[in-house]
């Protein structure tokens, strides 16, 4: 059994860390092919994803003694890290864990020069084939100087991203496995309606649903419980729709079934929850998540143009709650025309070139009115796939009305009941 195994997904980080782990415990085998140990491993990841049970779970599997280092606000914290790097060359074979170490002086990226890693380098360079190993957790790399992360000093830096949907699914079912579940429970929906969330989050979401369960005196955890967490925890969406008027809710509905429908249509099964609740986070009315990546740009600006398009197209006036796609959408046209010659080569963007600062304001123009031709051509586009499948944008509508929040499974039951008109982009 490896120590690894408190770690839920991240397959291929755990097999990288294993590698270095078989280094110092068999270090002769590759010691005969010329292979020399790297000289510290640098975790890097936002807060929440499991960096520092990484590192802990890799400190357990090389089985050797570690001396750990995390701010401390108290005494000369700069005196302590030369002591503790003392002590492991004094001991060796060991490690020394380096914890968030982008917390170790001013947190901004003007102090990267700071005393506390002048002596974090100092000390790497003092304990180097010394038997003395280095793993680092950071969470913003820009905090820390060039010199202390470079080749050298640490030969591995891991980026620890958000867990994958797979990766998510198992964190979920881990969290799970001690939880009263109710038959009607579905599985399927939960990871839909929670990827692209960190660890933590997954855990604090799952708790807290297991948490409205037992205040609600229920016998079991349903999905509706989930739905409670994902809407006040991702959302920050504590309020029903009680308060709005019924135009308003339809209005709502409408928009949000536009982005549902154009996004199950070019992504089918892409939409993990679409709700008329008011999002606090951002500020907007309405959202929707999606589960699968749109990582094709043309679908990614009739998503966004989807909501305008099928309030226009079913109520035949201005819809004024698209702002903020309409934002998007033109950000993405004009990089797809300055920065990769969607509309040819000729409209590449040249005015960041101090050669050419004196077309930069034709330039300028000519991919303003190239931006405004394409808004135009996506957006007819998005009406008609509207219109060809209105039955599908009603249903969903609908159905939006009455539960206020739909799931993947709400929406999958929806797409098989209608008949789906499907458009090439």
């Amino acid at each position: 059994m490896s120590s690894f195994d408190k770690v839920i997904g991240y397959d291929e980080i755990k097999k990288e860390l294993l590698q270095v782990c078989d280094m110092i415990h068999n270090r002769e085998v590759y010691e005969k092919l010329g292979a020399k140990m790297p000289s510290g491993i640098l975790l890097e990841g936002e807060p929440g994803l499991g960096k520092t049970l990484m590192a802990k779970c890799f400190i357990d599997e090389c089985g050797l003694n570690a001396y750990t280092i995390r701010k401390n606000k108290s005494g000369n914290f700069t005196e302590h890290i030369s002591e503790v790097f003392e002590k492991a060359k004094a001991n060796a074979p060991c490690i020394i864990f380096l914890d968030d170490m982008d917390k170790f002086a001013n947190e901004d990226d003007n102090h990267r020069d700071a005393d506390e890693y002048v002596a974090i380098q100092a000390g790497i360079d003092e304990v180097k084939n010394t038997g003395v190993f280095i793993i680092a957790t950071v969470n913003e790399m820009f905090k820390l100087p060039d010199s202390l992360v470079r080749a050298g000093r640490f030969d591995r830096i891991i980026e620890i991203e958000n867990p994958t949907y797979d990766d998510c699914e198992k964190i979920i079912k881990h969290y799970l496995k001690d939880k009263k579940l109710s038959n009607h429970f579905m599985m399927d929906d939960v990871p839909k309606m929670m990827n692209y969330s960190s660890c933590a989050e997954l855990e604090t979401m799952v708790n807290k649903a297991a948490i409205h369960a037992a205040y609600e005196r229920k016998e079991s955890i349903d999905t509706d419980d989930f739905v409670y967490a994902v809407l006040r925890h991702e959302y920050h969406s504590h309020d029903d729709c009680a308060c709005l008027s019924k135009t308003e809710i339809k209005t709502r509905a409408i928009h949000e079934a536009g982005h549902a429908l154009m996004c199950e249509i070019l992504i089918p099964g892409s939409v993990g929850l679409v709700s008329i609740r008011k999002n606090k986070k951002s500020g907007e009315c309405g959202f929707v998540h999606y589960c699968k990546d749109i990582s094709d740009p043309k679908h990614h600006i009739l998503v966004s143009l989807a909501g305008k398009a099928a309030t226009e197209t079913f109520f035949g006036r201005c819809d004024l709650g698209s702002e903020q796609d309409i934002k998007k959408v033109i950000k993405v046209i004009r990089d797809l025309i300055a920065n990769i010659g969607i509309s040819g080569f000729g409209m590449l963007d040249v005015s960041a070139n101090p050669r050419f600062s004196d077309v930069s304001e034709i330039m300028n123009s000519r991919i303003e009115a190239v931006s405004q031709a394409l808004l135009e051509k996506y957006m007819f586009k998005a009406k008609e796939i509207i219109v060809k499948n209105r039955e599908f944008l009603e249903k969903i509508a609908q159905t939006l009305e009455k539960k206020e929040t739909l799931l993947n499974s709400d929406i999958k039951k929806i797409h098989d009941r209608v008949k789906i008109t499907e458009v090439v982009v």
